[in-house]
């Protein structure tokens, strides 16, 4: 085997995998033969050690406590990441795929922030949930919003949402709880303003004049090929064309962003992550497919004529079977919710 970043030859330890990971994985567009070699046996050695945990403020987790990142709402301080890892029972929680290494160190390769309310709303502004300081929930979580993934690692995020699923409605046995994202209409450097832009539709009339164009934007195209139907949105294509979540409500005034501005107009969604895993792998091929948008009644009623014939309504508190999570779609690289 080839000798790795700082290493002689032999065969690398996880610790070893890592340290190479790290230092090749920013690189890998511009990266030789030798170099892309090194960087898929440490991809090999790293990717069945990944574990699920629920992250906090314990010293165990200190390789991932200075490893924290968030690529979608990035605070202006690092350490502000900290104020996100409360324990169960509270607000906010953290969770992450992540290899252990051989001295005890975690490695994170997919983070997620989760807010968790005691109010049975689905929430629409981002701004007040970052803002809001751990506290303890008074009663049972009744919606969970997973609000920021962000992934380092190859399919880390696409495990990582699954584990989230499990860990809400089997582990912890939420069934009356609501698993539904805040994401915005936007991934890298392209959103629902960069597509408004490309069809000449000026923002301002302000959000009420361009809302029926975040409906048509949110419709999948037909791709010729085998590929079928796919999203104009990353974001939408994580969540909806890979993992069959349902759309449950488009919000605006999310204004306090100059990102979310640029890149969405402010424009946020929330997708929801139903319990029954078989009703997700259908929406997911009706998606594919068909080209059919599932979707929650209250926002069925304010989708404009024009594209009722493209949604599914469907509600997302019925009871429901617990079937095993296919995970046969995982895009190339995560679009960050």
């Amino acid at each position: 085997m080839q000798s790795f970043h700082g290493t002689g030859s032999g065969t690398p330890t996880i610790k070893q995998a890592i340290e190479t990971y790290e230092a090749l994985a920013p690189q890998k567009r511009t990266l030789d033969e030798g170099g892309r070699e090194k960087l898929s046996t440490a991809i090999g050695i790293l990717m069945p050690k990944q574990q699920f945990i629920t992250l906090s403020t314990d010293p165990e987790y200190a390789g991932i406590h200075s490893r924290l990142f968030d690529a979608v709402h990035e605070p202006k301080n690092p350490e502000d990441l900290m104020g996100r890892l409360g324990e169960f029972g509270t607000n906010k929680l953290a969770m992450a795929m992540a290899v252990q290494d051989e001295d005890g160190q975690w490695f994170p390769t997919a983070v997620v922030y989760t807010y968790w309310s005691d109010q049975a709303d689905l929430p629409s502004q981002i701004r007040p949930i970052l803002d809001e300081p751990i506290r303890d929930l008074n009663g049972s979580p009744k919606v969970i919003v997973p609000y920021t993934i962000s992934s380092n690692f190859p399919k880390a995020g696409d495990s990582l949402i699954a584990e989230v699923h499990n860990h809400v409605y089997k582990t912890l046995g939420l069934d009356d709880a609501v698993l539904a994202t805040l994401s915005p209409l936007r991934a890298g450097k392209r959103g629902f303003a960069t597509w408004l832009q490309e069809q000449g539709v000026s923002p301002k009339g302000g959000s009420d004049q361009i809302l029926p164009h975040a409906f048509d934007y949110l419709m999948p195209v037909n791709h010729v090929g085998d590929r079928g139907f796919m999203p104009k949105d990353a974001v939408q294509s994580f969540h909806m064309a890979g993992k069959g979540a349902m759309l449950g409500a488009i919000h605006s005034g999310n204004d306090d962003s100059a990102r979310d501005m640029e890149l969405a107009h402010g424009f946020m969604a929330n997708y929801i992550y139903v319990r029954d895993l078989e009703e997700m792998a259908q929406n997911r091929t009706r998606f594919r497919e068909e080209g059919l948008v599932t979707v929650t009644s209250e926002l069925a009623e304010q989708i404009p004529e024009q594209y009722q014939d493209r949604l599914y309504v469907q509600n997302y508190d019925d009871d429901s079977a617990d079937p095993q999570w296919d995970q046969d779609y995982a895009p190339d690289g995560l679009s960050p919710m």
